[in-house]
């Protein structure tokens, strides 16, 4: 197994902050150091893991569920890429996990909360290195220890495309992937539904609507919708004109794709869409992302709010 890539945790005013004794014992014991600044440490040897050559698809995977699915989705991308897979995973610390009603976490529960993150990190050692050996891989799962956000800092430039699947079915302490990714990032995202069982990138569909979210997904997914079998525009409530949009967008990157308007029929926007996708058979829908801010989504949520949390087929998004 890859050593683990070790990041101390910083309070946002640059100082480390005082988690309690418990907290202080957990760190010791997972051999982060005490350090005021936030510093990333690599194991000795060489560094193998400071700089990327070249690009690559990371599939980041917060825990079993759904690993399969996102190991799938994650080496059909690589090769219409024609990159190499990197996986990671992150053991997330106490202070990640605590709920906000929380002022502290218990001796018992933070010591509960960091064996479980123990135990499902061996398991994710032992299923991804079984894919690889079935694919004839030379890929190891890379471990992290703090939280998604920073990691994926670190992965910031380095990496095209983040697999991972869907948020809401992951433990908690693991349900910021997704913001992570997007946000931190700035990288396409793939998510995928723990139950998704079907293939990925031969029929895609496209949720058109004239937005610089969903322009920027349609550019960055390019190399998939090009070698698409089959690829839907479906245009809901919208007229002819906005149709007429999305053929010159999209026409130059998939010239045989069918465009088409649909009314909702008293649907909501996202129903609208899962059931097109259905209808056609669909194994991708390109969407735009986080267009309102996280205050608007909490109270009403959004068009790709819903899809993300009621997708049943894999999501291609842009930020």
């Amino acid at each position: 197994m890859t050593q683990p890539v070790i990041r101390a945790r910083c309070g946002t005013d640059g100082s480390e902050p005082d988690m309690g004794p418990v907290c202080r014992r957990l760190r010791r014991r997972a051999s982060l150091p005490g350090t005021a600044q936030e510093r990333l440490f690599l194991p000795p040897g060489p560094r193998k893991l400071a700089v990327m050559e070249s690009k690559s698809v990371l599939v980041l995977l917060a825990s079993t569920v759904g690993s399969a699915q996102c190991l799938r989705v994650g080496e059909i991308a690589s090769q219409i890429l024609g990159q190499a897979v990197r996986l990671a995973h992150v053991q997330v610390g106490p202070g990640s996990i605590i709920l906000p009603s929380q002022e502290e976490l218990s001796e018992y529960e933070a010591e509960h909360l960091a064996d479980r993150e123990q135990e499902e990190t061996k398991q994710l050692v032992a299923v991804t290195a079984e894919w690889a050996k079935a694919h004839g891989l030379a890929v190891q799962l890379e471990v992290f220890r703090g939280d998604e956000w920073r990691v994926m800092r670190h992965y910031r430039g380095k990496v095209s495309l983040v697999v991972l699947a869907s948020p809401h079915t992951q433990p908690v302490g693991h349900r910021e992937t997704l913001r992570a990714a997007l946000l931190r990032t700035g990288h396409p995202v793939v998510m995928v539904p723990p139950d998704w069982e079907g293939g990925f990138g031969k029929r895609l569909m496209v949720g058109w609507e004239d937005v610089q979210p969903l322009r920027r997904a349609i550019a960055a997914f390019a190399p998939f919708l090009s070698r698409a079998e089959q690829v839907d525009v479906v245009a809901i409530e919208q007229d002819q004109a906005s149709l007429d949009l999305a053929r010159q967008v999209i026409a130059p990157i998939a010239p045989a794709a069918n465009y088409r308007l649909v009314s909702a029929g008293g649907r909501r926007t996202a129903n609208t869409l899962l059931d097109e996708a259905r209808a056609s058979g669909s194994d991708g829908l390109v969407m735009g992302a986080f267009r309102r801010g996280e205050i608007l989504n909490w109270l009403a949520p959004g068009t790709s709010t819903r899809l993300i949390h009621d997708s049943f087929l894999p999501l291609l998004m842009s930020p």
